[in-house]
């Protein structure tokens, strides 16, 4: 059984394992840091072992159609959509060419509260509108690996995006070939705890007395590479923050505060991928200043069915070939796990649950990357002079 088979600090909490037990015998229990693991109903379990022998952690998952990718960097051709979105809105291209031929989409969304996320499937642009853009949490899939089939085995084409670890746990639950289905993941840094995520909110809800209402990780009001977090309360105030000031983008490109234990050990971060396409932000790729203030997406087309299916996606955008090893270059993520402070994450789980979010990641990371803001008044300085 999947609970005795796995180590907690392996699991990667794609749920899959839940969605595959024919006795409905996994459920999942939250931990100290808010991540959830397998636990095994008893009763109903009849070790038949099928949830450990198709765990994506446990067993290799190799995609037989996955070669060495060709690399673009891309972005939408609609201003509006670009601005809106994460990176480039590349994202929005791919489902678009899915749901203009009526098929369906599966992504993450936040919850109304904004507290949590979680996947869902769709074939409107409403679910599309709130797939994209960037959530830096985890995810809960249960139930998704089902509705995903019944929707491929109902002839429907599907296009799934989600994190590598959730990608290898679709093509295992699947464990079938399906020309209906396009898998997209994403480069990851890591996934952050709902927990942490739930503490920022509470304190941003103190600070302006109210409900938030809209979340948005990615903003794009001063720019791309400013990583804006903007959030809107019931109340009609907003907050914005971004990588200089911000608590959380502090905890978790610093010390990895709140990452799932699993990301410092990834086993998805490689090439040949397990995703038709991969998505991410082109970071290092020298180009205009209007690209870096409206954003730059690198796409890695995997397989065959990714090369034809990108290339439907092309009348939306603005596509140029790059190499693989730019690619890395920008973004080491693509085959390296980040590593993460235990000291600092323990620390930080234990205190949250009496003092406020920010002041536990000040505190434990201090309040600014001051070699970082060098650097980023630099660039910007180039880019003024080159347009000069």
């Amino acid at each position: 059984m999947i609970s005795k088979s796995i180590d907690k600090a392996d699991c990667t909490g794609c749920k899959m394992c839940g969605d595959l037990c024919p006795k409905s015998a996994i459920f999942f229990e939250n931990e100290s840091d808010g991540f959830w693991s397998p636990a095994i109903d008893g009763e109903k379990c009849v070790n038949c072992g099928v949830c450990s022998a198709r765990c994506p952690v446990l067993n290799e998952t190799i995609n037989k159609h996955a070669t060495t990718p060709r690399v673009y960097a891309a972005w939408n051709k609609n201003e509006s959509i670009r601005l809106k979105s994460s990176s480039g809105g590349i994202y929005y291209a791919l489902a678009e060419a899915v749901l203009k031929k009526e098929g369906y989409i599966a992504g993450c969304v936040f919850s109304d509260d904004c507290r949590s996320v979680f996947h869902i499937a769709g074939n409107a642009y409403e679910e599309l509108n709130k797939i994209i853009r960037s959530k830096y949490l985890q995810s809960d899939t249960a139930g998704i690996y089902r509705k995903v089939q019944v929707i491929l085995d109902g002839g429907e084409k599907v296009l799934f995006c989600g994190t590598p670890c959730q990608n290898a746990a679709l093509f295992e639950f699947l464990k079938k070939d399906y020309d209906n289905l396009i898998q997209c993941d994403f480069i990851c840094h890591g996934v952050n705890s709902p927990k942490a995520h739930q503490a920022h909110i509470n304190e941003l809800e103190k600070k302006y007395g109210s409900e938030a209402v809209f979340f948005n990780f990615r903003d794009k009001g001063r720019g791309w590479e400013m990583l804006g977090t903007l959030v809107e309360f019931k109340n009609g105030k907003s907050s914005f923050t971004h990588r200089y000031n911000s608590a959380w983008w502090r905890g978790y490109l610093g010390s990895n505060l709140y990452l799932r234990r699993s990301c410092e050990r990834c086993r998805f971060k490689k090439i040949p991928r397990i995703s038709d396409i991969s998505l991410g932000d082109f970071w290092g790729l020298s180009s205009t200043a209007e690209n870096m203030e409206k954003g730059l997406s690198v796409v890695m087309v995997n397989t065959g069915k990714g090369t034809d299916f990108y290339a439907e996606a092309l009348p939306f955008l603005h596509s140029e070939s790059q190499t693989i090893e730019k690619a890395i270059s920008g973004n080491s993520c693509i085959l390296r796990s980040v590593k993460i402070n235990h000291e600092k994450r323990d620390e930080f789980f234990r205190r949250i649950e009496n003092e406020e979010f920010s002041k536990v990641v000040f505190d434990l990371e201090g309040t600014i990357y001051f070699q970082m803001l060098k650097r980023m008044i630099k660039k910007w300085l180039g880019y003024f002079l080159e347009a000069k």
